[in-house]
């Protein structure tokens, strides 16, 4: 099994409804050094991974600029699976796919969030967190991209392949039915406000941690990357939501070891 790599892409679009989500890798960092390295959860220690750090974006950055930067970094550093990224507002994911696919990796893509992010612009652009997997849908295939736990939708948004409020009971027939390996982005906002608040866009009816860890234990051995985006850290006074967001690195990255 080769060294996990994790690294952030702190970036944040203008489009943002509460701004403060570039700052998440360095908050999941921060938070944890403050928890166990041992999870009670899946009996396992966490495995050796490498932090290969975060590259630089300006505030706003324009999404082009950002998928142009993004691109060089990821060719620069010889980015391998496995590994998670850590956001940044959710349009992170797309460069990321991208960048995989380029390189001729086969997966599927399984994204689990509160929104659909299929619009085809949000506030005049093609390019954010709100069409992410509408872009991301153009390179892979709809066939390929299947949202869980979404509560909230655009009346434009006509997904595929996805399934509302649930994650845990369609992941388990997806398991069974579909060929891996997969690609997980993991918006925090699948989460129910009551227990992740630190989302720039909440919205009720979310999952709970427990969800969480037994939609890592369905896909232990099936991901072959993954990200964890969305953290507003400048929403989170009690570091409440901090901590979980590195609680849930923890648990992915024993996800990804094998």
């Amino acid at each position: 099994m080769k060294s996990i790599k994790i690294f952030g892409l702190p970036y944040e679009g203008p489009e943002n409804f509460q701004p403060g989500v570039q700052l998440g890798p360095a908050h999941i960092r921060w938070a944890y050094d403050s928890i166990e390295w041992y999870s009670i959860y899946q009996g396992a220690a966490v495995p050796d991974f490498e932090d290969l750090g975060d590259p630089y974006f300006y505030s706003k950055e324009k999404p082009k600029d950002f998928l142009r930067k993004a691109s060089v970094w990821l060719k620069e550093n010889k980015i391998t699976p496995p590994f998670i990224a850590l956001g940044g507002d959710h349009f992170v994911t797309y460069p990321l796919v991208k960048y995989l696919l380029e390189a001729g990796t086969k997966f599927k893509v399984l994204h689990l969030d509160a929104h659909l992010d299929r619009r085809d612009s949000y506030m005049g652009n093609k390019f954010s967190h709100a069409s992410v997997i509408k872009r991301v849908e153009e390179l892979i295939g709809e066939e390929n991209v299947i949202t869980l736990g979404y509560r909230s939708a655009f009346m434009d948004e006509k997904p595929k392949r996805a399934e509302p409020f649930r994650v845990v009971e369609p992941l388990r027939r997806i398991v069974e039915e579909e060929t891996p390996p997969f690609y997980l982005t993991l918006d925090l906002d699948v989460l129910d406000p009551s227990v992740f608040p630190a989302v720039s866009n909440p919205e009720p009816g979310g999952i709970n941690f427990s969800e969480v860890l037994e939609a890592f234990r369905l896909l232990k051995g099936k991901v072959l990357a993954m990200d964890i985006v969305e953290l507003d850290p400048l929403l989170d006074a009690t570091h409440q939501s901090s901590i979980l967001a590195a609680e849930i690195l923890r648990e992915a990255l024993i996800l990804l070891s094998k």
